[in-house]
């Protein structure tokens, strides 16, 4: 830490953590539903709060390593035990966790890597990619197998880097080092290419030592075993969740259900959402800095990796998160190429401008938006229901349901989710049963004014603050679906 607090960069680093612990608080929910339903909800049932039989295959089929979800269970059962557990603060702890942690080790390999550019601006370039990238600081805070596994590798990664740096291999080093990204495998099966490139690197170009090399392999081997026995805790029997997965993925073409994609998906989906034309020159300097760096060991990582998701047929972009921090260095590596040339050296102070006028206002709204606009209601009724079994009524969907499973973790204990088909049905419930009070989720823009009779309704909560309300020209709040949560009051 202090290293990190002497560095000349020292300013940028303060700022980004404040920004990814801002971003920890504010980005609720998920960014796709596995980083719920493969954490958390295995959490939960492992916390004895939901059955076994409301998650998804995966569980079943145990192809998903319990590293994670013990971590957030151990948190969990902690408050339990000091008598403080909500699902909404032990979230938060779980994405300060990943923010922290992936701050921390970038600012260090920052610290590591940045005097090795080769001119001041690329240099300053790539911290400040690095670091506020519009959509870096909301992937640290995931708490997810892509985000975990690449801090882990990152973390491993820096050892044996930093011992290059000094030329003192010692024995050590490479025992902590593979531990690390054993874990980091585990965590994220498809690391094996990255970890594969690693090696291959310190074998072909550095050519060290195999004993080095078998003594990274062995560690990593011992990290393998101990999570093979976090899973047997965690699963309650013998298991070995890589084998699962290659066998339900790749022998069942489990994934390929899904959907399949062309080779050229990652490229084409890259550009589109990582907002152009800032993400087509990105991938453009990739491609440079992996042109004019042949023998860096980024390189060698971050290819191989590339190669093998190019080749499956189930894509996602997410899947190339663990090495988001990679992609950055090699593109500044690329920038710095271009930046070597006198012609462009007299625009980089109109690269720095488009840099803040594209990234930063993205920068801001990601980090003070949720990542899941609906779990917000769920936190409001977890804060605000004190009464047990107090309905809340929901069309055509269980609450909190998302791709076909209930989804527990949120569940406020006094709140009673009744799904229903029409409005006209909620009518009769409420007729014949008569409840004090209860909630409604309306999802269609109906205007609940007298809709229930002997009931006095409020809207109580909707994400968007109500001087947007107040304006519903061409019945726009109708066509966007905006949530709104309605209390009842029966009026004696």
């Amino acid at each position: 830490m202090k290293e990190i607090l002497n560095s000349k960069y020292s300013r940028f680093f303060l700022v980004a953590l404040l920004v990814n612990l801002l971003c920890s608080w504010f980005s609720i929910g998920f960014n796709q539903v596995d980083e719920h339903y493969q954490v958390l909800e295995f959490c939960n049932c492992k916390m004895g709060h939901s059955p076994a039989s409301a998650l998804p295959w995966e569980f079943h089929d145990k192809i998903r390593s319990s590293l994670l979800p013990t971590i957030a269970y151990l948190i969990g059962k902690a408050m339990t035990w000091w008598g403080i557990y909500n699902p909404f603060i032990l979230a938060f702890l779980l994405r300060l966790i990943a923010g922290f942690s992936s701050w921390y080790i970038v600012s260090k390999l920052c610290i590591l890597l940045a005097p090795k550019f080769k001119s001041r601006i690329g240099e300053k370039l790539f911290v400040l990619m690095a670091l506020f990238l519009w959509f870096v600081p909301y992937l640290n805070v995931r708490f997810t197998s892509e985000n975990i596994s690449g801090i882990l590798f990152l973390y491993g990664l820096y050892w044996v880097l930093k011992a290059n740096e000094k030329s003192e291999f010692k024995l050590i080093t490479f025992l902590c080092s593979g531990l690390i990204l054993g874990l980091a495998f585990f965590t994220r099966f498809h690391l094996m290419f990255a970890v594969a490139g690693l090696v291959a690197w310190f074998i072909f170009i550095k050519k060290i030592e195999l004993k080095y090399i078998f003594i990274l392999a062995f560690s990593a081997l011992i990290a393998v075993g101990l999570s093979v026995l976090l899973d047997y805790w965690f699963y309650g029997t013998w298991t070995f969740s890589p084998y699962n997965y290659y066998y339900a993925n790749i022998v069942q073409h489990r994934a390929a259900s899904f959907g399949v994609s062309p080779w050229w998906f990652y490229f084409s989906d890259f550009v589109m959402r990582a907002v152009p034309p800032l993400s087509a020159v990105l991938l453009i300097m990739f491609f440079a800095g992996i042109y004019k760096n042949l023998k860096n060991v980024f390189v060698w990582i971050i290819v191989p990796f590339v190669i093998l998701h190019l080749l499956t047929g189930h894509k996602e972009l997410r899947f190339f998160f663990p090495v988001v921090f990679i992609f950055i260095y090699v593109a500044a590596l690329g920038f710095d190429t271009l930046l070597l040339n006198e012609k462009y050296q007299k625009i980089h102070k109109y690269v720095y401008v488009i840099f803040w006028i594209i990234c930063l206002p993205l920068l801001v709204f990601i980090t003070f938006t949720p990542a899941q606009v609906a779990v917000s209601y769920t936190k409001y009724l977890y804060d605000n229901t004190h009464t047990n079994n107090t309905p809340l009524f929901i069309l055509r969907n269980e609450d909190y349901s998302m791709v076909g499973y209930k989804a527990n973790f949120y569940n406020s204990p006094n709140v009673k989710n009744i799904s229903l088909d029409s409005l006209s049905q909620v009518k009769d419930y409420i007729r014949t049963n008569q409840p004090k009070m209860a909630y409604y989720l309306d999802k269609d823009g109906t205007n609940m004014d007298g809709f229930f009779h002997g009931y006095k309704s409020k809207m109580v909560y909707c994400y968007y603050p109500a001087f947007v309300l107040k304006w519903d020209i061409n019945k726009w709040q109708e066509r966007s679906h905006i949530w709104k949560l309605y209390q009842l009051d029966k009026v004696d």
